[in-house]
């Protein structure tokens, strides 16, 4: 019977041992998911934003050159006397040395029938004089009176450009059309290489741009007859095939999961491969911007955090047999030397089992303490790290923006020559490099409770260096921001880089929740009430949920796909450290408001307003 009851225990802890074990990786797998999965969102979507700006900068070298070209004399010229062969050689001529200075594929210009006339490569065999191109709708658009842009496969040399045209006029009429061609390479170099694939595809989702050649000319989605029908018409891609991607998956959701066919493709490879997709549309381009990252890298760190959680259970359950084995073994030499000491009496043995019995309790109960307390003490410094990784996060990308905006800007005005706005741009990163270091130490000693050190400051330079920092957003995202701040100084007790990066993340969230709005306009009020000195940030966006007005500075708490819920958590805090209160509600109009109040220190203001 006791064997019975044995057998039975053994198996009952073993299933025991087994449900922990898939428990905890399943807790373990899924959290590593959430969050490798999250971070790979999150440098991607940067490198999408960096790719898109890319591709604006280098079709904004090109795109006024033809309106430009279209006023020069020389080209009126050659348009209105199209049979003199003297005055169309200086025409050539003039258009090769532009395509040299601005490092353009082709300049050409059209008659009003659409017929080349000149171009730059008047002198090589695949010139484009003679070439009729009014079936482009470059021209089309250009004829009408109207800038013109378009993609394509150049129908003489078969290379990808990219086409900007503009209408010539003379005498308020329309005489033909010049045209520059951008080599659509020039985007492609820079970004080859990389673990991501970047890809550009037309309306159709044919990929015409990409960072590997593999991609190209391919549809991500099977064509319908009448796609490939105009795609034969517009002859955008000449004669060529576009091969199907055997990829599925919705192409149109962003930060999903697509799924590739390798066996469709090559039948060596029979497992499939799996991206994260990120999409950004391009309207008026009539293009989707693509980046493609595979997520090997999750499933293989998946991989290991199994073999390590496995072999950690292995360990601990071989540890356990070997002290269950010491404690048999303990017991039988205990019961032979009761055996050979002729039977003590039954009083004592029992006085002697039941104190070794409470001896065994007390170290199981102790080893459970310990164990309690140290599972503590590790969770409590994960959550701290978890708190302080995510506030570096959100605090630093607003300054990185900012300092990849001053270098792009250092490269253009370097390739000019303006060395004076080159250094100015310099001396703004390093200022704001300078930031960053201040910003993440203060956020270490938020996250250690810390005060930080409070000092006298007016507030009107923080509010302005905090526009000075958003000015590039604002302008990316066409948003008109209003500043009424009074001519005095206001004065407060606050530590400024942390009142300054509240402020960036007001005016960040306020920008966020206008991005459907027709009308983008922040405002930003400094008003002094009953000595307590007020920021106001309001906002013409979709306002504030009823129901998560209650929740909206709790940690975690966020209506983003990918945001962490902490920004608006942390900010509250700091402004409490400050004596201060920041607060939220709806606009009676539209949009929501925003307050920061701090008390005003009397000593250094006036408070009539």
């Amino acid at each position: 019977m006791a064997v019975l009851i044995m057998d039975s225990l053994r198996r009952r802890v073993t299933l025991l041992w087994l449900f922990l074990y898939c428990l905890t990786l399943l807790v373990s797998i899924h959290w590593l998911w959430q969050y490798s999965y999250q971070q790979l969102q999150i440098t991607n979507q940067q490198q999408l934003d960096r790719f898109s700006r890319h591709i604006d900068s280098q079709l904004g070298h090109f795109s006024f050159i033809p309106q430009l070209l279209s006023r020069q004399g020389i080209i009126i010229n050659a348009l209105m006397a199209s049979d003199n062969s003297a005055q169309l050689d200086l025409t050539n001529r003039h258009l090769n040395t532009i395509n040299t200075i601005v490092g353009a594929s082709d300049t050409y210009l059209l008659d009003k029938d659409g017929t080349t006339i000149a171009a730059s490569n008047w002198n090589k065999k695949s010139t484009f004089i003679g070439n009729n191109f009014a079936f482009r709708p470059y021209y089309q658009d250009a004829i009408q009176g109207s800038p013109g842009r378009y993609f394509a496969l150049g129908s003489t040399s078969g290379k990808r450009g990219y086409y900007f045209s503009y209408p010539v006029n003379y005498a308020a009429e329309t005489i033909g059309v010049v045209v520059i061609k951008m080599n659509l390479s020039l985007i492609e170099k820079d970004w080859a290489g990389k673990e991501q694939s970047f890809l550009v595809t037309d309306l159709n989702n044919v990929v015409f741009i990409s960072s590997e050649i593999k991609w190209l000319y391919h549809s991500l989605s099977p064509l319908s007859e009448q796609q490939k029908n105009d795609l034969r018409e517009t002859r955008r891609y000449l004669e060529r095939k576009i091969d199907y991607v055997p990829i599925s998956g919705n192409l149109n959701t962003n930060a999903d999961l697509l799924k590739l066919d390798n066996k469709k493709l090559d039948n060596k490879k029979w497992l499939p491969t799996y991206y994260l997709s990120l999409i950004k549309a391009f309207d008026d381009e009539q293009w989707n911007v693509r980046v493609l990252a595979p997520i090997t890298p999750i499933l293989f760190d998946i991989l290991l955090l199994f073999l390590l959680i496995t072999l950690l259970y292995m360990l601990l359950y071989l540890t356990l047999i070997l002290i269950k084995q010491k404690q048999t073994r303990h017991q039988e030499q205990v019961l032979a030397e009761i055996k050979s000491k002729q039977k003590l009496e039954f009083t004592v043995m029992q006085r002697t089992s039941a104190l070794q019995a409470e001896v065994e309790e007390r170290h199981k109960a102790e080893a459970a303490l310990r164990s309690t307390q140290k599972e503590l003490i590790q969770s409590a410094k994960l959550a701290v790290l978890g708190q302080l990784s995510a506030s570096i996060s959100h605090e630093l990308n607003n300054p990185l923006s900012a300092i990849r905006t001053y270098a792009e800007n250092a490269v253009l005005f370097l390739e000019r020559d303006k060395l004076d706005q080159v250094s100015n741009n310099l001396s703004r990163i390093t200022h704001l490099t300078e930031r960053m270091a201040k910003i993440s130490s203060q956020l270490k000693s938020f996250a250690r409770k810390s005060n930080g050190e409070l000092k006298i400051i007016a507030l009107q330079p923080v509010i302005l260096a905090a526009h000075e920092l958003l000015k590039p957003q604002l302008k990316a995202n066409r948003t008109e921001l209003t500043m009424h701040l009074p001519t005095h100084s206001i004065h407060v007790k606050a530590e400024p880089i942390q009142l300054e990066q509240i402020v960036v993340n007001l005016l960040s969230n306020a920008l966020q929740s206008m991005q459907y709005s027709d009308h983008k306009l922040i405002e930003i009020e400094l008003i002094v009430e009953s000595d307590i000195a007020k920021i106001k940030v309001l906002d013409q966006g979709t306002g504030i949920d009823e129901a998560h007005l209650p929740h909206l500075f709790e940690p975690f708490f966020t209506t983003k796909e990918t945001g962490l819920g902490l920004g608006l958590s942390i900010s509250q805090q700091i402004i409490n450290n400050m004596q201060g209160t920041l607060t939220a509600k709806n606009r009676v109009s539209s949009g929501a408001e925003f307050c920061i109040s701090l008390p005003v220190n009397n000593n250094n203001i006036n408070t009539k307003q």
